[in-house]
Order: structure tokens, then C-alpha cells, then sequence
């Protein structure tokens, strides 16, 4: 025991004293900066950057790896150094200086070495860009937060102001409506002409259960004329005001007729009427094409869209059809073009030319003319007779070839062939225009025959 206890004392090392210097003493890196946080607040949504991670990657690997190296060597000497007293004398000296450093551990910041001389420089550099970019983030962040609160005050602002203005507007519109009914219902208290015959169509329409548009026929009497004309006069004089002229009736007079539902354009509700008519048709029937036995009148309505659908595509002027009323037809599928089968010509309607035709000459050789329409009015209206009755389907006649020679002239199937138009031009048989061609002026003769037959 007193043997192996010596030859222990030989081997291990002095102890340690206080005063004894072992080799250099080691460097204490200086403790890491705090982490910053480019929020400045110190909440959980900053951004922290760690200033160590920025120091020099080959550097830092060389020193935790040497301090890894230095861990996993054995501090007991081994059997060789044993053998040798000169070569653990050695190896004992860089022990003990080996254990006068601080231990190392990579996964604590704190024990990160400082960097090497090398890049002393560029750190400081790093750390003070760093610093510029924390200052810079901050300001950035102060701004963007300013403008967001700005603009969140002025979305409020906005949105309160349009209230403000939609409510100012319903009430400007009340106000008007409340003066325009005070303007109205002094203009009715007046004692005139134009205020009796209001009173008077108010009568009317509550006799006929809500019709302004007051007929007047033959048998009607004196007193329903007169408001006829009269409800033709206001039609007339607001045609003048939507133009501009506002001389022929006032404001408060239009509103006055407005209040009872006046019908200012028989046109536009009879072609309301058509349309409505139109519409229960295809929700019933699923078609737009309307049989002419069924219902004559819609027949001939859609016959007048489609063709003044093809003069507008041509640009040619019509009426019948405006941008607010193809809106309407569009909006229910109207369809404007129809795909018709070409018609064949057969032996019963050369037929039926040939014994008209007999009858046409017939008639212009009694009355030495073809206006066969004027005479048929003439007929209706009791003046004189017709010699046969076969006169009055003359102008029928009459107006299938003219439709059938415009369908000839264009190229058309039609069933006029070269020799049947031949034969109606020699017997004198004036074909209509084409819708192109400008009609004839006659220097207003037509208004002045008008006027004098009404007189």
C-alpha cells in the first residue's frame, strides 16, 4: 500500500496554489449584447436579431470545434506516459494549462468566443450597420403605424360623409316634392278652362275604370269630343316641352296629370300592351312566332319588330324600335331572325294570279284606274257599290304582288316570276319604292287636302 502510494504521489501532478502560474492565463470573451428587438416596444410581434450570429461562421466552427476536441480527450495519462517521466512531464504542463480555461458548451451563447483578430474589423462595422437598420425599422414602423391610424380615420370619415350627403339628397328630393305638390294643388284651385277639363277627365277615367286615353268614335257626343281634343292638345304640347318649349303647359300641370296615371303616348302603351301580350304567349308556348289564325294583332306585332330590326341593321330610319325597347326584347330572348323554308310555287296559285289578275284588268277597264284602296274606303263608308264582289279583294291582291315583287326585285323566293311582272307592268300596276329610296315631296299638298277635309 505505502509503495503504491508513493509511486501515485510520483505521478499526479502538485496541487494547485493560488499563487502558482501555469502557462497564460485565458481570454474571457466579453459577455454577448442583449438581443434587440426592431419593434422597440419589446411585445411579442418584434423581430429579435442576435448580434453573435453575425460574427465570422469560420471562426466560431474553428473554436467550438476545438473546444469539442479538448472535451472528449481523457484527462488520465496513459500507460505509455507512465513508462516515460520526461514525456508525462509534458503531457501534464498542457494539462494543467488546459484546465486553467473555462469549459465550453455550444449550445450556450454565452460561451461563444470572441472574434479573431481578423474580423475585429469587420464586427464593429457589422454592429454599427446593424444599429442604423434597428433605428431605421423603428422609424419605418412609427410611420407605416401613423399611416394606418390615418387612414382608418379617414375611411370613418369618408364613410359618415356619404351618409351625410345620401341623407341630404333624400331630403332635397322630399322638400321638392312637397313644393311641386303645394305649387300643383294651388294651380288646380284656379278658376280656368284647363282646370275644368281636368276635373272632367278625373270624371271620365273613374267612369271607365282608369282609361285617360278618352276614343272617340262617331256616336259620341259633343262634350266627349271636346275632352278628346283636349287630351290630343296636352299630348302635343308636352311633345313640345321634352323638346325644349315650355310655353304650351307647365310644370305643375304635368304633374298634376301625372298624379292620375295620364297616358302621354297611345303608341308606346299599345306597344307596352304588345309587349306583355308577347311575353305570356312564350311563357305558354315556348315560341316567339305567334300563328296568325291564333292572334292576328301579335302576329302582325312581331312581324313589324323583325322588320324593323332589318332596316335599323341597314340604316334605314324606323320607329318601331328604340334602344330602350330592344333592351326590353333582349332581355327575354326575343328572336330576331327566323329561318323561313323557301315557298314553292304551285299550280294553285298560278291559278289563283291568273283568275285575279282577270279580275284587275276587269276593274281598271270599268273604272279606267287601279286605286283600288280609295274606292274600297269609298265602299265602307256607303258611297256607291262595287259591281262585283270580287272588287273588294282587290286590294288585298294588290298588296300580296307588291310585297311579292320587292322579294323578285331583291332575289328573293317569291312566287312572281319575270312573265307575271311583265303582265302587271303593262297593265299599269305602280310597284312600291324600296325603303331606301326618298319619297316624293308635295310641298305640304297632302297636310293642306287633310286639313280641308276635315273642315
Amino acid at each position: 500500500m505505502d509503495h503504491l502510494h508513493q509511486h501515485q504521489q510520483h505521478h499526479d501532478p502538485p496541487p494547485r496554489s493560488e499563487h502558482h502560474d501555469y502557462g497564460r492565463q485565458p481570454v474571457i470573451p466579453p459577455p454577448p449584447p442583449p438581443p434587440h428587438n426592431i419593434d422597440g416596444g419589446g411585445g411579442e410581434g418584434g423581430i429579435i436579431i442576435d448580434p453573435v450570429a453575425v460574427l465570422d461562421a469560420t471562426d466560431y466552427a474553428a473554436a467550438v470545434g476545438g473546444a469539442s476536441k479538448r472535451e472528449q480527450q481523457p484527462p488520465v495519462a496513459s500507460h505509455h506516459q507512465r513508462q516515460h517521466p520526461d514525456d508525462s512531464r509534458q503531457h501534464h504542463a498542457h494539462q494543467h494549462h488546459d484546465l486553467d480555461r473555462p469549459p465550453t458548451d455550444p449550445n450556450n451563447d454565452n460561451d461563444r468566443p470572441p472574434p479573431s483578430s481578423s474580423s475585429s474589423s469587420d464586427y464593429t462595422s457589422i454592429r454599427h450597420l446593424l444599429a442604423e437598420a434597428e433605428q431605421s425599422a423603428r422609424r419605418t414602423h412609427l410611420a407605416l403605424t401613423r399611416s394606418q391610424t390615418a387612414l382608418q380615420t379617414a375611411a370613418s370619415i369618408h364613410a359618415a360623409a356619404a351618409s351625410d350627403h345620401d341623407a341630404s339628397l333624400a331630403n332635397v328630393e322630399s322638400l321638392k316634392l312637397k313644393y311641386r305638390e303645394r305649387i300643383m294643388s294651388e294651380g288646380l284651385r284656379q278658376s280656368c278652362r284647363w282646370n275644368d277639363m281636368y276635373r272632367k277627365l278625373v270624371v271620365w277615367k273613374s267612369q271607365t275604370g282608369g282609361d285617360t286615353t278618352v276614343p272617340c268614335g262617331e256616336n259620341d257626343g259633343e262634350d266627349v269630343r271636346k275632352l278628346n281634343r283636349w287630351v290630343v292638345n296636352q299630348r302635343t304640347a308636352y311633345k313640345y316641352f321634352r323638346n325644349g318649349d315650355r310655353k304650351h303647359i307647365k310644370d305643375h300641370r304635368i304633374d298634376a296629370l301625372n298624379k292620375i296615371g295620364f297616358v302621354w303616348s297611345v303608341t308606346d302603351r299599345l306597344w307596352d300592351r304588345n309587349y306583355d301580350d308577347l311575353r305570356a304567349h312564350h311563357a305558354k308556348h315556348g315560341t316567339f312566332d305567334v300563328p296568325h289564325k291564333t292572334d292576328r294583332k301579335l302576329a302582325a306585332f312581331v312581324s313589324r319588330l323583325r322588320t324593323a330590326m332589318g332596316h335599323k341593321r341597314e340604316g334605314l330610319v324606323q320607329q318601331e324600335l328604340t334602344d330602350e325597347r330592344i333592351k326590353r326584347l333582349d332581355s327575354i330572348s326575343f328572336t330576331w331572325d327566323v329561318k323561313r323554308k323557301p315557298r314553292k310555287s304551285t299550280s294553285n296559285d298560278t291559278v289563283k294570279f291568273s283568275v285575279m289578275y282577270d279580275h284587275l284588268a276587269s276593274f281598271k277597264a270599268r273604272y279606267g284606274h287601279l286605286k283600288v284602296n280609295k274606292l274600297e274606303k269609298e265602299w265602307k263608308k256607303g258611297i256607291g257599290h262595287p259591281d262585283k264582289k270580287v272588287y273588294r279583294r282587290l286590294p288585298l291582291f294588290m298588296a300580296f304582288v307588291r310585297k311579292e315583287q320587292l322579294a323578285y326585285v331583291q332575289g328573293l323566293p317569291c312566287s312572281l316570276d319575270e312573265e307575271k311582272v311583265r303582265m302587271l307592268e303593262e297593265l299599269g300596276v305602280e310597284w312600291r319604292k324600296q325603303a331606301s329610296e326618298p319619297r316624293k315631296s308635295t310641298g305640304g299638298e297632302a297636310s293642306r287636302k287633310r286639313r280641308r277635309r276635315r273642315a
